[in-house]
């Protein structure tokens, strides 16, 4: 049995473009506010990057087939990664305060001050970091893979689920304004984070991270946590084959945002209701994630 396809409407924009683009005006309108403190450069480029994003996707049209369809299933993969190395100049123009004082205090008040402190001196061997590290690397293409996984199947609700992981991570990116805050590497587990074993790769891999980041006050929520669980509830519904191959890499991203030190506890409590709130908001907008139907005979 077969999934219907979910009609599309020619000539329009999805939820998930609608989206991003949203997110690209808020942006170039707070730049365009603090033209002085600013470069207009970045003014330009947000909104030259939106106009050409909505331009590409209604020229792609709706296809099922060809080039056409792999383009415009893959277009936002690279507008969101964009959004997420510029927001570093804007966050404080919202914000400027540093909100892991209060992060901190909330994670004692959970944890208690003994729990908290044993995990921040919790040994790690090498090769654990090294696991650790690679699978907290794998974040974004997580995601990737289930769009891959989906365009390849031609599955009919793609367009749900791109939704769903857009609104996710646009979400995440929403809390670094309303949270800022560098997170446990930086303060009651600086040390901690510049001994970590180097391993084979694990050093390497956190120094690329370290310099492609350039948004460092990301630690609430937990962008990793968010999009990791709203990736294996879209996978566990559309392709569960997919699915029991991210648990496995999934559980061990969300452990390293912890046990790496790049995330307070409550970061990534905190991203449990919110994931749940962006898939809810994703539904309504754009329609429910339907499980995949079990082959008949």
């Amino acid at each position: 049995m077969v999934d219907p396809p979910r009609p599309a409407r020619k000539g329009a924009l999805r939820v998930s473009e609608l989206a991003l683009l949203v997110f690209l005006a808020g942006m170039s309108g707070l730049a365009w506010y603090h033209a002085g403190r600013v470069p207009v450069s970045i003014c330009v480029t947000h909104l030259s990057i939106g106009v050409l994003f909505a331009v590409a996707a209604l020229a792609l049209g709706e296809h099922r087939e060809g080039w056409r369809y792999w383009a415009r299933e893959l277009l936002p993969i690279p507008v969101v990664p964009y959004i997420y190395l510029s927001l570093g100049p804007l966050i404080p123009l919202v914000n400027p305060r540093v909100l892991d004082s209060s992060l901190l205090a909330a994670d004692r008040a959970i944890l208690g001050a003994e729990a908290q402190a044993a995990l921040y001196a919790l040994p790690l061997p090498g090769w654990w970091a090294d696991v650790l590290t690679l699978a907290y690397s794998l974040y974004f293409f997580l995601a990737v893979s289930l769009v891959i996984g989906l365009i390849m199947h031609r599955d009919p609700h793609l367009p749900q689920v791109a939704a769903a992981l857009v609104i996710t991570f646009l979400v995440s990116y929403a809390g670094y304004f309303l949270v800022p805050a560098y997170g446990p590497r930086t303060t009651v587990a600086q040390g901690r984070y510049a001994t970590l074993p180097p391993g084979l790769v694990g050093v390497h891999v956190r120094s690329l991270l370290d310099n492609w980041e350039k948004t460092k006050t990301d630690a609430f929520p937990s962008g990793h946590t968010m999009v990791t669980l709203a990736v294996l509830f879209c996978a566990r519904r559309r392709l569960r084959g997919l699915y029991n191959v991210l648990l496995p890499v999934g559980a061990l991203l969300i452990a390293a945002t912890v046990l790496l030190t790049y995330h307070y506890a409550v970061d990534v409590l905190a991203a449990v209701p919110l994931t749940a709130g962006s898939i809810g908001l994703a539904a309504l907008l754009a329609g429910a994630i339907p499980p995949r139907a079990a082959p008949s005979g």
